[in-house]
């Protein structure tokens, strides 16, 4: 049984490291096994936000707490913070620990889909956006009145919809580009496998589809023109040695985490606005 207490104070510690010392050192090795891919994409991102001063998250309502921590730490050293989700993280409250709750609910947030938002006059340094893209296109926010669920999901795998539009990708790179000052860096990690959308079961049971990137598809993300890969990583996940750097993304293409509690291959960048 993994120790979940344990992983996040680690993941955690690793990566308050990472953000003060300005170095991307993930965790991995036997240490990790049975851990998600936040020991690896959390302490890895992390290290980037050193000099980070104006910065947009993507996904922040429902951001694991490791991440929302290190994010308050760099808000809490100079780094002015916003938010975007399509939930109100005043809807979810509750998943926030006490000890931060208030700090998280302090954020200025954009209720809104980031496909769409509008910068308004608001332009950002770093946007950062850590195993959020592979669910837009599919989750949907729900009613405000629904109280079992922030998203709609089904309550069977026959009832959860595969489709996601093939703009997806295009229009998520054309918002950040509008967004990001020149100069400035998109960070994105996503799940890496087989290229299809695969099927997922929520902490609540219910059902729903995310979509795992292969090379083609995140090609389409890093080699977008109006932007420079600075750095770019891949980690694969194995039950004997827990999570491990590779080369190169061919190195993921076998791994699927279809009904799988974390995934198995993650492929992370660093790109910089030309």
């Amino acid at each position: 049984m993994v120790d979940q207490q344990a992983e996040h104070e680690a993941v955690h510690a690793q990566a308050l490291s990472c953000l003060r010392e300005g170095i991307r050192e993930p965790l991995f090795g036997q240490t990790t096994i049975g851990w998600s891919e936040r020991c690896v994409e959390v302490p890895w991102v992390s290290g980037h936000l050193a000099s980070s001063r104006t910065l947009l998250d993507i996904g922040w309502s429902m951001s694991p707490p490791e991440w929302l921590r290190v994010l308050l730490a760099a808000r809490d050293t100079g780094t002015s913070l916003t938010g975007i989700d399509i939930i109100d993280p005043r809807r979810v409250s509750s998943r926030y620990p006490p000890d931060i709750r208030d700090k998280v609910l302090s954020v200025p947030v954009r209720v809104e889909d980031f496909l769409t938002a509008q910068p308004n006059g608001e332009s950002f340094d770093t946007i950062t956006c850590l195993s959020t893209l592979e669910h837009i296109g599919f989750d949907v926010a729900s009613a405000p009145e629904d109280t079992d669920s922030a998203f709609v999901r089904a309550k069977s795998p026959e009832q959860a919809s595969s489709e996601r539009s093939s703009t997806v990708d295009h229009e998520f790179m054309n918002a950040a580009a509008e967004f990001l000052q020149p100069g400035g860096r998109l960070l994105v990690t996503v799940p890496a496998g087989q290229g299809t959308p695969i099927l997922h079961q929520d902490s609540l049971g219910l059902f729903t589809y995310q979509y795992e990137y292969d090379e083609t598809s995140w090609r389409l993300l890093t080699e977008d023109p109006r932007f420079a890969i600075l750095e770019e990583v891949f980690f694969r996940y194995s039950s004997v040695d827990g999570w491990h750097q590779v080369s190169w993304f061919s190195d993921l293409a076998d791994q699927t985490s279809a009904l799988m509690p974390f995934a198995t291959g993650c492929a992370l960048v660093c790109l910089e606005r030309r």
